[in-house]
């Protein structure tokens, strides 16, 4: 099978953590790209949106998560929209009108490199 990233990008985040019912880890943000819809033996894969996190802080339930140093994350397009529309939002609340502006040239730039 052969996929073609899309628009890899470096992702450099703070801390982010990662919670589960019986633990949570500390990871930053690392890469995200999208990898296109491909097929294999006749079966449509569809297109998805990776994220990839670096561990910094392990679990506390080694059991759990064992030596975990990297975590990632797939998204259908559509969730990752979504998901980033309201990321965005969030992050752009109390930014000035200067640092809004300076954000959405950016979406332009990166749309206009599909």
């Amino acid at each position: 099978m052969k996929t073609k990233k899309l628009l890899p990008q470096a992702l450099h985040t703070g801390d982010i953590t990662i919670m589960s019912n019986v633990t949570c880890i500390t990871a930053t943000g690392d890469k995200v790209a999208r990898i296109e819809e491909s097929w294999r033996d006749g079966v449509k894969n569809p297109a998805a949106v990776h994220v990839d996190f670096e561990v910094k802080q392990s679990s506390h339930l080694r059991a759990v998560l064992e030596d975990t140093q990297s975590l990632g994350l797939i998204l259908q397009p559509e969730d990752a929209v979504e998901l980033g529309v309201l990321l965005t939002a969030l992050g752009m609340q109390n930014k000035g009108s200067q640092a809004v502006a300076a954000i959405m040239k950016r979406l332009s730039v990166l749309l206009a490199e599909r």
